[in-house]
This record gives C-alpha cells, structure tokens and sequence, in this order.
C-alpha cells in the first residue's frame, strides 16, 4: 500500500477551495481570507504550500488543466477510432463551458495575464502547446491511417480547432444567450470533421456513422 502524500492532498484542498471561491466571485475579489474559510484551513497553512498569491494562480491553473484533461481522457476512452475521438474532443471541450465553466474562466483571464507575467507565460505556452500536440498526434495518426487527407499541416489544423473552441466558449461565457452553443458546437464539429476528411474515401463511412451516433442537442 502506497504512502499517503498530504503535501498534495493539502495543496489540491487549497487550490479546490480557491476554484470554488474564483467560480462565486471572480479572481480579483477573491481573498486568501475567504479561500482558507472555503478550505476549512489555516492561512498560515496556505502560506506553506504557495508562497505568495502568484504560486497560488499557477496551482489553480494546473488544477483546471488537470480537470480538464480528465474529462477529454474519460470522453476520448469511449471513441471506436481516431475520427470518433476527435468528435468527442470537441464535444466535451464544448460541454464543458457549460458543466464547468470556471476551468474556461481561469484559462482566459491567465492567457490574458501571461504576457506580464513571464513565470505565468511560461506555464500557459506550455498548456496551449500539450493541447496542440495532443491534437496534432491524433491527426498524425489518423493520416497514416488514411482516414485524414495527408496535405494538411496537424500543427496548424490542431490549432485551427483549439482557436475555434476557445471562441465559441469566450463568446458563450460573456453572452450565454448571443447563440445556442449546442448548435454553434455541432456545426463546429461537423466544419472540422469535413475539413480533415475532405477526399478521403475511406474516411466516408466511418465519419457517417460517427457522426449518427452523436448525441442529440439537449
């Protein structure tokens, strides 16, 4: 039986606690003082494990990654093959503004303050570039397969797609009623499964019945 790591028990505690008081208030009104209330904490035990607020932002923003990629890895786990799980990507992507929009809020307002902030910079280039290659894999693997036209640049198209989502989730969280997202997500999905596919004739069949087997629009 493996040793129990409290350090990091204690750090997901905080940052768990911090997320929920980001999600009520904002970042910019949010308090130590109210975090370690959330948390059921000392501050003093907070000022251990990040030590300052700006440490503080990068284990949120790791958290919200990690949530995030969870949710793709539980998705993508129920994809048959490439194409499917690339569907899936974008529908839990999208479900997501809805299910836990704080992980989009947190991701925004850090990609906004990356530029001031080189250690916060850092980390976010690195997030944006393992959502990216992630993509880009699954397209590799897809054109070896023949399923995805060989003439597209997977770096590029990764992050045509990434871009894509990350607008229709800004737009949607500053306006949830300018569009039906369910909607605007569907023709998304359907856009780019055209684009990576388009000539492909043994693409055909597998994008038809992956794209049957889509969920209704709630």
């Amino acid at each position: 039986m493996g040793r129990i790591n409290i350090t990091a028990i204690r750090r997901r505690q905080i940052t768990d606690a911090t997320i929920a008081v980001m999600a009520r208030n904002g970042w910019n009104e949010t308090s130590i003082d109210e975090i370690t209330r959330e948390a059921g904490v000392s501050r003093g035990l907070v000022s251990y494990h990040f030590r300052d607020k700006s440490e503080l932002l990068s284990g949120v923003l790791a958290r919200c990654q990690e949530s995030f990629d969870e949710a793709v890895a539980r998705g993508v786990a129920e994809g048959q093959d490439v194409l499917e799980r690339l569907r899936i990507i974008i529908r839990v992507a999208i479900e997501l503004v809805k299910t836990d929009p704080v992980n989009y809020e947190v991701f925004l307002h850090f990609t906004a303050s990356a530029r001031s902030d080189p250690e916060l910079g850092d980390q976010i280039r690195k997030l944006w570039a393992g959502y990216r290659a992630a993509t880009a894999s699954a397209i590799r693997y897809g054109q070896l397969k023949g399923l995805i036209r060989p003439d597209i640049d997977p770096d590029a198209t990764a992050a045509m797609e990434i871009s894509t989502l990350i607008g229709l989730a800004l737009q949607w969280l500053l306006d949830p009623d300018a569009y039906p997202l369910e909607e605007a997500a569907r023709e998304t999905e359907e856009m780019f499964m055209s684009f990576i596919t388009a000539g492909v004739e043994g693409a055909r069949n597998g994008a038809a019945a992956s794209a049957a087997a889509a969920p209704s629009p709630s």
